[in-house]
């Protein structure tokens, strides 16, 4: 199956979208499935990585808006809606939803399994 690539006006790849720093964006994702076994302060540090990935394909969307944009009017509106576009939907979709969801499940996983069983919690 043939891999679908975003291309800017000038044929380059998206970085953010078409490389392995896409990847960058579910850190978090992993820092949560993990929190019952790592310092809270690694956890943390997933989701700075997660927020750094997205801030930064916040702002290549937003160069790549004023690279299009070749007259004043609207410039500065297309930049913008570029920028906040991105910035809103990969931090629902990258952080914020799957980050809520593997916590809420890690942690009734956590909770049954505690309940359940006497096992030591590394091992639940």
């Amino acid at each position: 199956m043939a891999q679908h690539q975003q291309h800017s006006a000038a044929g380059e790849p998206d970085l953010y979208r078409d490389t392995w720093v896409r990847y960058l964006g579910y850190a978090n994702e992993v820092g949560e499935s993990f929190r019952a076994l790592v310092p809270k302060a690694l956890v943390w540090a997933t989701y700075g990585v997660s927020t750094a990935y997205v801030t930064a394909d916040a702002a290549d969307k937003g160069r790549r808006a004023a690279q299009k944009t070749t007259d004043g009017s609207g410039r500065t509106a297309d930049i913008t809606v570029a920028v906040v576009d991105t910035f809103v939907w990969q931090g629902l979709a990258s952080v914020a939803i799957p980050g809520f969801t593997i916590n809420r499940i890690c942690a009734a996983s956590l909770y049954l399994m505690g309940r359940a069983t006497r096992w030591p919690l590394p091992i639940c």
